[in-house]
């Protein structure tokens, strides 16, 4: 009885979660990822007047905090205009902080914000990959892409293995494809669609 109990409160904790970044309001979907691990992973680059790349947060732009954090993303969502990538999710690019917000409606905290070390290549790459992951989303869609695909897994140098992480991985090659292809893996924390950014693919 408990244990039915339990499941139901946590089932409907969590559609309850996924329903508030299914909203379309940009506070509150900025108050979301302000109050989630962009915070926690990402203050530091909000710094005033910190270099990333070539681009330095104006003097006049103050985030010491996640009311000021949320306030810049709000800014960012309602005065750029989205870029839609696979997974109903929205990227934006804020050219004079250097800052990308990723919106993810199916994220517990809707999405992240943080400043890349090479600034808009970075954001070019990302929409770069996510066109070609649409490429491949359409050819699956078919089923002679579908044997395609399958083939090209059998002939591909990996294999999903049960491996989850980066520090298990040998190249980005191989963690691209463990990302694409294999179930439960932990190497894109940012949620970008690009694993490994530390240690591989950078």
């Amino acid at each position: 009885m408990f244990k039915i109990l339990y499941s139901a409160l946590f089932i409907i904790f969590t559609v309850s979660s996924y329903a508030e970044c299914l909203v379309n309001v940009p506070e509150e979907i900025a108050d979301k990822i302000a109050h989630g691990h962009a915070w926690t992973n990402h203050s530091s680059e909000f710094s005033e007047k910190k270099r990333i790349g070539n681009i330095e947060m104006p003097e006049t732009l103050k985030i010491g905090n996640t009311e000021e954090f949320q306030n810049h993303i709000t800014t960012i969502m309602t005065t750029k205009t989205p870029k839609i990538i696979p997974g109903n999710r929205k990227v934006y690019w804020d050219d004079n902080t250097g800052t990308i917000v990723f919106y993810d409606p199916y994220s517990n905290d809707c999405g992240t914000a943080f400043r890349p070390n090479d600034g808009k290549e970075y954001y070019e790459r990302v929409l770069e990959r996510k066109e070609s992951d649409k490429d491949r989303s359409k050819m699956k869609a078919s089923p002679t892409s579908m044997n395609t695909t399958s083939q090209m897994r059998k002939t591909s140098n990996f294999q999903c293995d049960g491996r989850k992480h980066c520090s298990q991985m040998k190249s980005c090659e191989e963690a691209t494809y463990f990302l694409n292809n294999c179930p439960n893996t932990k190497m894109d924390g940012n949620g970008d669609g690009i694993p490994c950014e530390k240690q591989w693919c950078n």
